[in-house]
């Protein structure tokens, strides 16, 4: 008689795996209310299990706290539809909870790199499925809208785990791969970052790079690097604004139209609704400019100092083409900084500009531990991307889960690892 052997799989391969299924599902066309039932069900799970509640989570999390009370406050005076309340509570909750699933879910590893080797592995698979996926369905020419609606229109989550892995991850301090992955992995994730066309992923991957280095801690050396590199990016969008791009154009020509139009997209407002060129060439600044009427229409200081509240919806003045419908008032915004001003106030852009800086500082934290010192960076690094995508994609309260789960998946490495070296020390 055949002899049959079980095969038994690892806790933390079967973690691994319902990790990779569930960013699978976060950043799916499921329906937001849907991903947060199910991100709120994992989030309380796992805290259960633990059921431990660390200092520096709750350092982390108590700003956002703050903007969602502030905000819950505030729609007292408005007299909010309760859709729009439930919604809005959605919107600004999400982040907590999803940096609370991260913390906690890294607990339930035994190996705890095993989840920093997952997030590599499922990386490069991302990758190698976003390659294929516009090889298989792009015909005809280059261009850069096609590439983009066929690939996606950008993955900070790739930006992220390459910088993680050049900097840190590919070091003999780790020793997670064989050299021929290292290089495998180098080229294939930069294709795909490269095939994502996408202004803010480009600039995540340099934020974190800096960031990952160190050259983002304040002294004289650091100081003069960043202004060189400030210094060529300023030579290089000036430089932009001198040149005849069409706005119809295709390859990398309609790339670029894309970098010429992006100080505009912010900052100028002033446009014409009817000429919908104009319109979407300057969405992020008209919606914050219609934000501020709002509160303005109001005839208060109240809207300025809390914000207002959850329920409230910018008035566009016009019924704008959004997706599948044409809206007038909408609950959400590109500009995150306006966003939270719109929601919660000065007090809760405060919050926000507090919880910002408390991520950046993290790089400034002394420790002779090497890992602790990745994870210090890298969450100053989050910090730093935040503070700038929080300008153009809402930053940690964007419609994305993963870069929220991210932040709560670094936190709760550092918070094992510092575990770890403070019994050490006492033994």
């Amino acid at each position: 008689m055949e002899r049959i052997t079980s095969i038994k799989i690892s806790k933390d391969k079967l973690l691994a795996v319902m990790f990779f299924l569930l960013l699978y599902f976060f950043n799916s066309k499921t329906g937001v209310e849907l991903k947060f039932i199910v991100l709120f069900f994992f989030s309380a799970y796992f805290f259960l299990k633990r059921f431990k509640v660390y200092t520096d989570f709750l350092n982390m999390i108590l700003p956002l706290i703050a903007i969602f009370i502030i905000a819950l406050f505030s729609s007292v005076f408005y007299n909010p539809q309760f859709y729009d309340i439930i919604k809005d509570t959605l919107y600004l909750t999400k982040p907590i909870i999803a940096i609370c699933f991260g913390c906690y879910f890294v607990q339930m590893f035994n190996n705890k790199r095993f989840i920093l080797k997952a997030l590599v592995l499922i990386c490069f698979i991302t990758s190698i499925i976003h390659i294929l996926t516009i090889i298989i369905f792009l015909k005809g020419e280059w261009d850069t809208a096609l590439i983009r609606y066929i690939g996606g229109k950008g993955s900070d989550f790739e930006a992220f785990i390459f910088s993680v892995f050049v900097v840190f991850l590919r070091k003999k301090e780790f020793d997670l791969f064989s050299k021929r992955f290292k290089r495998w992995f180098i080229v294939v994730v930069f294709i795909s970052i490269t095939l994502y066309l996408s202004r803010t992923t480009f600039i995540a991957l340099a934020i974190f790079l800096i960031s990952f280095y160190g050259f983002t801690q304040i002294n004289k050396k650091q100081v003069i690097y960043l202004i060189g590199v400030f210094a060529f990016f300023v030579t290089f969008m000036v430089s932009l604004q001198f040149m005849d791009i069409d706005r119809q154009a295709t390859g990398i020509e309609s790339f670029f139209y894309k970098l010429q139009m992006a100080p505009s997209e912010i900052f100028d407002s002033e446009i014409d609704t009817s000429d919908h060129s104009q319109l979407w060439d300057g969405w992020r600044a008209y919606e914050a400019k219609k934000a501020f009427d709002t509160m303005g229409n109001e005839g208060s200081l109240l809207p300025y100092i809390s914000g207002m509240g959850l329920g409230g919806l910018v008035d566009l003045g016009f019924e704008a083409p959004l997706g599948e419908s044409d809206l007038q008032f909408i609950p959400h915004i590109h500009n995150g900084y306006v966003y939270v001003i719109f929601k919660s106030g000065v007090l809760g852009l405060l919050f926000l500009l507090f919880w910002l800086h408390s991520l950046y500082a993290g790089i400034y934290k002394s420790t002779p531990a090497y890992e602790s010192i990745m994870f210090n960076r890298i969450i100053s690094g989050l910090g730093m991307y935040l503070t700038f995508s929080t300008l153009v994609i809402t930053g940690i309260y964007n419609m994305g889960y993963t870069l929220a789960i991210l932040l709560g998946l670094m936190l709760g490495l550092k918070i094992k690892k510092e575990s770890l070296l403070l019994k050490n020390k006492h033994i």
